[in-house]
């Protein structure tokens, strides 16, 4: 998959040998709008690399409450990291909000990669700190902004999401009702 090719030579440029070895394990999918990549209570190790479109990786409660944990645009990484980096099973579904072109890898092909290519590894050590500080930022955004504060940053970091995501989902990334951000775009607009 170029994109991926592409996105990884933006940080640090490999050897024809890492690309063809790479290129052996990516499966390249496009998925339907609505589509589950990654389904709950399942044990599937897969980093999701996001090409094209927009995926969301959410769980539902017992009483069928959606709790949206990310969103994922072009050159996004996601994944149910509890089921990645332990012996958890997946709490997660990951699922296509759009037409999405997307690199799937299982993370046991991908450990074999960074054993061969120790060099490789400092790609993946990278987007994982990225992916920790904006789940530790969200984290954060959760725990200490009113619902308005919440809204009004993320229009202001994720602007390509809320262009494409329906506003339910948005409030479930928010950790608030619909019917609370009706509201605050309401009050936005009135003032």
């Amino acid at each position: 998959m170029k994109e991926l090719i592409e996105y990884i030579e933006k940080s640090i440029s490999i050897s024809d040998d890492i690309v063809n070895d790479l290129k052996a394990i990516i499966v390249e999918r496009n998925i339907q709008k609505g589509e589950l990549i990654l389904q709950e209570n399942t044990n599937r190790k897969i980093q999701i690399f996001v090409a094209s479109g927009c995926l969301r990786a959410f769980y539902k409660t017992e009483n069928d409450k959606d709790h949206t944990l990310q969103f994922a645009t072009k050159n996004w990484w996601i994944s149910d990291y509890m089921t990645l980096f332990n012996s958890e099973k997946s709490i997660l579904s990951i699922e296509s909000l759009s037409h999405s072109k997307i690199a799937i890898i299982e993370q046991s092909q991908l450990e074999e990669l960074y054993l061969k290519f120790p060099e490789f590894g400092s790609i993946n050590r990278m987007n994982l700190q990225n992916r920790i500080a904006s789940l530790q930022k969200r984290i954060f955004w959760l725990l200490t902004l009113t619902a308005k504060e919440k809204y009004e940053k993320f229009i202001r970091e994720y602007e390509v999401f809320e262009k494409v995501i329906p506003n339910y989902q948005i409030a479930s990334f928010l950790g608030i009702t619909p019917e609370s951000l009706s509201r605050i775009r309401k009050e936005i607009a009135n003032s």
